[in-house]
């Protein structure tokens, strides 16, 4: 019977989540050459190329994609079992900030399996847009958030990509001789900027009807067939309509959501709720 190599797994999981092979190295206390030899036996192993290398950068294969998403699943059942029998506890607070579309669909589910495996380790939780939620983060107030990636905001983790969909009531019909009406996040969001610019260059008028902070507005405007506007594709509720570009209106392109981690040392607790969100957000 083949079976994979835990050691091989957790190497292959350390080098995508650091981004780089040395990044990588320096997390698990080894050499790159080290690093570097336990991918080869993996990929020898599975007779698959698991990431495609250039320099200094790599991106994974499909197969790499399959295999990750595995990986992660045994590394925590690992570590699930073992926290089972363990004796100690792990204890502590995670200060965790997200938007709440985000966690609606990512961590409703999932927060109370956490909290059942780690009754000690307790869970304070800021639902904000992201753009505040990066300034949270600077400010020391939060140990970590998952958010909407923004290029002026380096160190992330990529733990998902999307397309962004347009969306409206079933009942909405698109009328291109008048403005559209939109319904937007407040200024400084990342959302609100790509729809703006590409509404703008499409030579398209527009007006905003709903400024949100959060999902529940979102629902009033887009379910009543007040505004419409443009989410990742996760975020669509079944009694929406995706508006098809065929209608008129600029593809948006892909969103990508990372995961930021306070600088310096983190705690026992926060790195099992980080590898929880990880897993979670990766495999819905």
């Amino acid at each position: 019977m083949k079976r994979l190599d835990f050691n091989q797994l957790a190497t292959f999981v350390a080098i995508v989540d650091a981004g780089s092979m040395t990044k990588a190295a320096a997390s698990l206390h080894r050499t790159q050459a080290a690093i570097s030899i336990q991918l080869k036996k993996l990929e020898e192993g599975t007779g698959k190329q698991l990431l495609k290398r250039s320099y200094n950068h790599f991106t994974l294969t499909r197969e790499g994609e399959i295999l990750l998403s595995y990986a992660r699943k045994i590394l925590n059942l690992s570590e699930e079992a073992f926290n089972a029998i363990s004796d100690e506890q792990v204890s502590g607070v995670v200060r965790f900030g997200i938007p709440d579309g985000y966690a609606r669909v990512f961590i409703q589910n999932s927060l109370r399996q956490f909290i059942s495996r780690f009754p000690n380790i307790r869970i304070q939780i800021k639902n904000d847009n992201s753009h505040n939620l990066y300034k949270s983060l600077h400010e020391g107030d939060l140990d970590l958030i998952l958010a909407t990636r923004d290029p002026k905001e380096p160190g992330g983790q990529r733990v998902r990509h999307e397309k962004i969909c347009w969306v409206a009531a079933k009942d909405f019909v698109l009328d291109g001789s008048r403005p559209i009406p939109l319904a937007l996040y407040e200024q400084g969001c990342e959302y609100r900027k790509n729809i703006v610019e590409k509404l703008n260059q499409n030579g398209r008028d527009w007006f905003v009807s709903f400024e949100c902070q959060g999902v529940t507005g979102f629902d009033i405007a887009i379910s009543n067939g007040l505004a419409i506007s443009a989410l990742a594709e996760s975020l669509v509720k079944d009694e929406w309509r995706i508006i098809r570009t065929t209608e008129g209106l600029p593809d948006l392109g892909e969103i990508e959501i990372e995961l930021h981690t306070l600088p310096g040392e983190v705690s026992e607790a926060i790195r099992c709720f980080r590898d929880e969100i990880i897993r979670q957000v990766s495999n819905i």
